[in-house]
């Protein structure tokens, strides 16, 4: 294997994606609306705000972030992904001693505001460390132990390890 490509699930972008779903869906809705119901709403009113959010919610839901690895050329990049434009410069991928996988457990606590339900419980987080001369280097973090432990195999046998 001479590539390994981490998404990051953690970067920020959630937020933002789920609110570009919305904006597309509600997008759709007000179009899709007039053809159902007679409206006194000039048409290319409906078609401006409803293509304006359908447009800024392409946008915000293609967020991407992660890194690529390429095992060959012994490099990697941290990219960000806003529709097919990516931001990533290739730095040299520094020698890998040990990579080990950890999981780290902790109990979520959210303060309660009284419009948003509450989620309080245990959250186990499986992590990936990549050690470089004794120190870490990268850790990637994945929700499940399956994907962790396939990620940790791809890696280590394209870093030959």
């Amino acid at each position: 294997m001479q590539n390994f490509n981490y998404k990051s699930r953690n970067d920020g972008t959630k937020g933002p994606r789920i609110l570009g779903q919305i904006l597309l869906a509600s997008g759709l809705i007000v179009i899709l609306v007039p053809l159902f119901l007679d409206l006194d709403t000039e048409p290319l009113k409906i078609a401006l705000v409803g293509g304006g959010a359908i447009l800024i919610g392409i946008i915000l839901s293609s967020l991407k972030s992660g890194i690529l690895f390429d095992f060959q050329r012994r490099k990697f990049k941290e990219y960000q992904r806003i529709l097919w434009f990516e931001s990533a410069e290739w730095e040299v991928l520094p020698e890998i001693n040990h990579v080990e996988l950890i999981h780290h457990t902790f109990r979520t606590s959210f303060i309660p505001n009284g419009i948003t339900p509450t989620m309080n419980g245990p959250v186990t987080v499986y992590k990936i460390i990549l050690l470089a001369n004794g120190a870490k280097f990268l850790a990637l973090d994945f929700r499940k132990e399956k994907d962790a432990v396939l990620a940790i195999e791809s890696i280590k046998q394209g870093l030959g390890i």
